[in-house]
């Protein structure tokens, strides 16, 4: 079978269970986060896990995905703290799988007043999953100028640079000339596969591989968004409307780090005021228009996550 390009499309973080994406799809793209697909009659499900549960792929899946499944086998600060940031995104699509015949009494007070509230718990069932994610309804932004963030770069011999990512809003089209993001330089889209047949367009949701013209690797970053020139903001100094994570302490000035799409860069808090928090970022980084941006302390002992923050205008 064939794909359609209206076929309805879902990227579904895994947290605290590779074992289940392996259930799930056929593993794909494999670095700091694992990526494994699979094609039903009407949905094509890209499933995605940080390896070893590591801070920074799990920050940058956290921007990526349309839902989340969290195994809570294990109650843990871990999973404690998957639950704050998934919360701090606002993902209100999800299951908790636990095992059978659990009390569930304790998970349902850690996610009370999050937007995990709406996430369904059940056992770990393939079909149960599937049923679930089948009949979730996402909504996609078509009309606007397309988008398409980088998530891995690499060069095929007798095709050139090949990247893969998330076409983010708008419809992709074969031979779209674009701009790279933060680096302002041209390139032209020479072909566009998902699922490893060709496709002249794509439309938001899809996860595509792309042969571009006019580029190379050592281009082509991580988080790097191609979109028509003027439509994407690129900047090193921003000002966050800024929720701290509850459990973090007092927000202070200093060295830290931040996720701003799939770019995580160093960075200094160089202002905090109630409810804003100004961060100086190592390098010119690039995103899209009340861009979330979540906020890390790598050193910290127990909690990395600070909090998280949509980008001012």
């Amino acid at each position: 079978m064939s794909m359609q390009v209206g076929m309805k499309q879902i990227t579904i973080g895994i947290f605290h269970d590779d074992s289940l994406a392996r259930d799930l799809g056929k593993k794909a793209t494999e670095s700091d986060m694992v990526f494994y697909h699979r094609k039903t009659d009407d949905v094509v499900f890209s499933f995605v896990h940080p390896v070893d549960d590591k801070i920074i792929p799990k920050s940058q899946i956290l921007t990526m995905i349309d839902a989340a499944i969290i195994s809570a086998e294990n109650i843990n600060p871990a999973l404690g703290e998957t639950i704050l940031m998934i919360d701090s995104m606002d993902l209100k699509e999800g299951l908790i799988i636990v095992p059978p015949f659990s009390d569930t009494a304790q998970l349902k007070k850690l996610i009370d007043g999050t937007s995990l509230e709406s996430f369904r718990i059940v056992e770990k069932n393939v079909h149960t999953i599937f049923e679930y994610l089948e009949g979730m309804d996402i909504e996609r932004n078509d009309r606007d100028p397309v988008m398409t963030t980088v998530d891995h770069s690499f060069h095929v011999k007798g095709v050139g640079e090949v990247v893969l990512g998330f076409v983010n809003q708008g419809m992709l089209h074969k031979h779209d000339k674009l701009t790279i993001f933060p680096l302002n330089k041209e390139t032209i889209v020479r072909s566009i596969q998902m699922q490893d047949n060709d496709f002249s367009i794509a439309p938001a949701g899809s996860r595509v591989g792309l042969a571009l013209k006019g580029v190379t690797v050592d281009d082509l970053k991580r988080g790097f968004i191609l979109g028509p020139s003027e439509s994407v903001q690129t900047g090193s100094k921003l000002t966050l409307s800024f929720s701290k994570n509850r459990f973090y302490p007092k927000i202070s000035l200093g060295k830290y780090h931040a996720t701003v799409g799939l770019q995580t860069v160093p960075v200094s808090i160089t202002e905090v005021n109630d409810g804003s928090v100004t961060i100086a970022l190592e390098k010119v980084v690039c995103f899209l228009k009340e861009q979330k941006v979540i906020l890390l302390d790598l050193n910290a002992e127990k909690l990395h996550h600070m909090g998280t923050g949509t980008i001012k205008p």
